[in-house]
């Protein structure tokens, strides 16, 4: 074999070794792993307790007039709790729940709410449904919340 076929195959070989070494890391983590690199999910503490709070006031104030005081709903509000609710939004981002409240609410005035409101109003949702608080606020912004992945059972 030509000198030059054997550093074509080493480098060939090179490259599968830096390469495919961490494509096989990344595939073979468990969810959990995963979720504190890029990704992360409802289960990562992704809210704090005050945001929280200022969200179930906002709550009270803007939405329990149709979803109710305990997020069961009403008439034509479905519930923010409860079974369908969390698997209808199993496995979608953050982002994404965010941008149908912030752009479909209220029903009779679509899109009224601040990003901040519907943030807050989105950590109370969390609360309420189980997921813990931690250290930091979610934040409002888009790419931040396209990183959170709404995750209905505790992994």
């Amino acid at each position: 074999m030509p000198l030059s076929m054997v550093r074509v195959r080493r480098a060939i070989g090179v490259v599968c070794a830096v390469v495919g070494v961490p494509l096989l890391v990344a595939f073979t983590q468990t969810p959990r792993a995963v979720a504190h690199g890029a990704d992360r999910t409802t289960w990562d503490s992704v809210f704090t307790a005050e945001q929280a709070d200022r969200g179930q006031a906002a709550y009270t104030q803007l939405c329990a007039r149709c979803h109710r005081d305990a997020l069961g709903g009403g008439d034509e509000a479905p519930a923010l709790t409860g079974s369908a609710f969390m698997s209808g939004w199993n496995g979608l981002t953050l982002e994404e729940l965010h941008e149908r409240i912030r752009t479909t609410m209220p029903s009779d005035t679509p899109g009224v709410y601040t990003k901040q409101q519907v943030t807050d109003v989105l950590a109370f949702m969390l609360r309420f449904n189980g997921f813990p608080a931690g250290s930091a606020e979610l934040t409002h912004e888009l790419d931040a919340l396209k990183a959170v992945k709404f995750v209905a059972g505790k992994p």
